[in-house]
Parts: structure tokens; sequence; C-alpha cells
């Protein structure tokens, strides 16, 4: 078996394990939001895109919904725990609506090996979510994608996170391999964070 088959092999149980895992359990956590949802408290999905829904990862932090947003809205520092991304991120706030900081219309761009990933932020609401659209390149295995965060506090002083992903696959890789290998980095990412604050996964 060659290396290409190795890998499309990997990827599809990873996309059986993701699918089994991401929708089978939507109430593992008391949460406002259900799966299939569009809207989040002031996040709207269908402003943005009209893709479905790919793929979706939980945690649960022991830390308060403040630290987190303020961790995983860090654009610079999303290196730190976000697998493959082994620099700091370029952000641009000169068009964000509050100049000079984070909020709609900061520009991030992340370099995955040889590509170039530009994202804009369409949502920014601290301490609750944000969301990010990766801008349309013609390699790329996505088009019309979205990406949204929510961060909502339980009863104890801890937070509930979800991360979801939207987008059309192009291509073989977006249909076949981009959903398991997102949903393997966002659970790596959130993972790492839960080392960092103390929680889990979902």
């Amino acid at each position: 078996m060659n290396f290409l088959s190795k890998t499309l092999m990997f990827f599809s149980i990873l996309t059986l394990l993701q699918a089994c895992s991401s929708y089978e359990h939507p109430d593992d956590f008391t949460t406002q939001f259900k799966v299939g949802d569009r809207s989040f408290g002031g996040i709207s999905v269908n402003d943005v895109t009209s893709a479905p829904l790919q793929v979706i990862v939980r945690a649960h932090f022991d830390a308060s919904a403040e630290q987190v947003f303020s961790r995983m809205g860090d654009h610079k520092k999303l290196g730190e725990w976000i697998p493959f991304l082994d620099h700091e991120i370029q952000v641009n706030n000169r068009h964000s609506i509050t100049p000079g900081k984070n909020n709609v219309g900061t520009v991030r761009v992340c370099l995955f090996g040889d590509k170039t990933l530009t994202e804009d932020i369409k949502h920014w609401l601290p301490g609750k979510g944000y969301s990010y659209s990766a801008r349309n390149t013609p390699t790329s295995p996505m088009k019309n994608h979205m990406g949204v965060i929510t961060i909502e506090e339980d009863s104890k002083g801890g937070s509930l996170i979800t991360w979801r992903q939207y987008f059309e696959p192009t291509g073989f890789k977006g249909k076949y391999i981009m959903p398991a290998m997102m949903s393997y980095m966002l659970n790596k990412a959130l993972d790492n964070l839960s080392e960092e604050f103390g929680g889990t996964t979902i």
C-alpha cells in the first residue's frame, strides 16, 4: 500500500470516527444551542454562508468564559495551541470596527506549509465567541467557509466550548479528506487548551 493510499485510509477512518462522535451526542453537556442551529446569540451563519455544517467539536474547560475567550481570541498566539501553526499569525486590525483592536473586520493570515490562509473576523462577542471566514482561493479544498467558536458559562465557573466549521467541499480532498483533517486539528487544539485550563474534550 503506497503512501497516498495509507493517507486516504487514515483520514477515511478519522472521518467515520468524527461523524460518530460529533453528531450522535448533541446533549453531552447543557448548552443553549442545538447541533443544527445556525444562529448563536449574535452570530448568524446565514449572514456569511449557506454552506452546511461539516465539523463540530466540543470541550469543557475549568476556566471562565472570559479567560477562554481571551486565549482563543488572541490571534497572534494561535500557534501556541493549534497544531500545524508553528509561527506567529499576521494580524491586521486596520479595518476593524474598533481600529487597532481585534473585532469585526480584523484580518489574520496563517501559513500551512507553503499555503497561505487569509481569514476575516465576521462576528466578535467578547466572552461569548467569534466567527471567521477563510477567503476562497482557486486551489483551496473548500469554499464559502465559516468557523464559529461559541463559549458558554457553566454553573460552576467553567466553560462549554463548541467549535463548528461550515464549508462547501471542492474536489476529492475537500469532500473526503478535509473534514477529517479539520476534525483532528480542532480536537487536538482543544486537547491542548484542556491541558492548559483543565477540563476535557467531549
